[in-house]
């Protein structure tokens, strides 16, 4: 009966060679017949319907057609900026980073990078959760969220070789109800030598970026740019998903934040104990836990840069009763934001101890 099966249907691979070296034709249409997704300062985000029954929506990234008007050198920066992440994009394989598809030019000649689309962000998604006075993320899915980017950041550092180099809420995309996580933007990420630090001596062009909320201490001191510097961001995104804020500006009037979030938005306490921090990072000595930016616009930065300190780790909310299931959640905000880059655990580090937590749980 073997020659009356059903035929085996041949999938088409959206990593293979011909997506990847944009063989693949694609017609990018005006704006305005795709809908908005989300943007970031001089960049838009949209979602391209393509025709065929089998054919998923995908995220198209452009830079806005306005900053090419009203700054021609910025929307050059930004220009150049999609095309390198299509550069890199197009090498990366891992199921928690956004897919390439493919880069083409749209009808006005604009570079447009294709990738695959995802349900919206994890800024979006704690902006309704603060607007709504919703309370933290759940710890089920920011469990979850954790697991997801922490081994999408094992293999960028480990495998890769790379610093993403602005980890925030708005580059973590998710998958219907946080099935999967998903880093995205790669405009601005940096090679990474074999000690896991950016060598500037070694090309003088390197240029750490970064997102100033969410940037590590190192950053602003001219200290040594390495991978602990993506886990101290990793760890500000932590605590979004508690304070519902972006980082430091939880005591700042909401007409900023919600400025801030304009700006930033491109979509795409207690509870912890040192014997159980030592049990899941066993290499890190112990540490004085004192509660010790894509791009915001320079008006913003001046106007909360009185109010705000960058590059430390801000105090966590007061008004929540956090359960034992945030435990590991808190654990982890404070030791990503460890003023000291050696004294943050690795990416690895960090999904293997949920992955622990779960087992020990799942025994009892």
């Amino acid at each position: 009966m073997q020659e009356y099966g059903t035929p085996q249907r041949i999938l088409r691979n959206p990593q293979s060679e011909e997506v990847k070296k944009g063989c693949s034709p694609l017609n990018i249409p005006p704006s305005p017949f795709m809908r908005n997704l989300g943007y970031g300062t001089g960049v838009n985000v949209y979602r391209l319907e393509r025709s065929g029954l089998t054919c998923s929506p995908w995220a198209v990234k452009r830079a806005s057609h306005r900053i090419e008007q009203l700054n021609h050198d910025k929307y050059a920066t930004l220009n150049n900026r999609i095309v390198k992440e299509a550069e890199i994009l197009r090498q990366l394989q891992h199921p928690n980073i956004i897919g390439f598809r493919t880069i083409t030019k749209d009808c006005n000649g604009v570079d447009a990078l294709a990738m695959e689309c995802c349900n919206t962000s994890l800024g979006l998604i704690l902006e309704r959760r603060f607007e709504e006075n919703e309370g933290p993320l759940p710890a089920i899915q920011t469990k979850k969220l954790i697991e997801d980017v922490a081994k999408a950041l094992d293999y960028l550092h480990t495998e890769a070789r790379l610093l993403h180099g602005d980890i925030k809420s708005y580059n973590v995309l998710v998958k219907g109800d946080f099935e999967i996580c998903k880093l995205c933007d790669f405009g601005v990420s940096l090679p990474l030598d074999e000690t896991g630090h950016v060598d500037f001596a070694k090309d003088s062009k390197l240029e750490y970026v970064g997102t100033l909320l969410w940037s590590a201490p190192e950053t602003f001191k001219d200290g040594k740019i390495g991978s602990s510097c993506d886990i101290f961001s990793f760890g500000l995104v932590i605590y979004e998903t508690i304070a519902l804020v972006p980082p430091h500006t939880f005591e700042v009037g909401q007409n900023e934040i919600e400025d801030l979030n304009n700006e930033e938005n491109c979509s795409i306490a207690s509870g912890s104990n040192d014997d159980t921090i030592k049990q899941n990072f066993p290499h890190i000595e112990e540490t004085n836990n004192e509660l010790d930016e894509s791009n915001v616009s320079e008006s913003l930065e001046n106007s909360l840069s009185d109010e705000l300190t960058y590059g430390t780790r801000p105090p966590l909310p007061g008004a929540f009763d956090f359960s034992d299931d945030y435990n590991i959640i808190i654990e982890l905000f404070y030791l990503c934001t460890n003023e000291i880059p050696t004294d943050r655990p690795n990416a690895k580090e960090i999904w293997q101890s949920l992955q622990r937590e779960k087992e020990t749980t799942q025994s009892e």
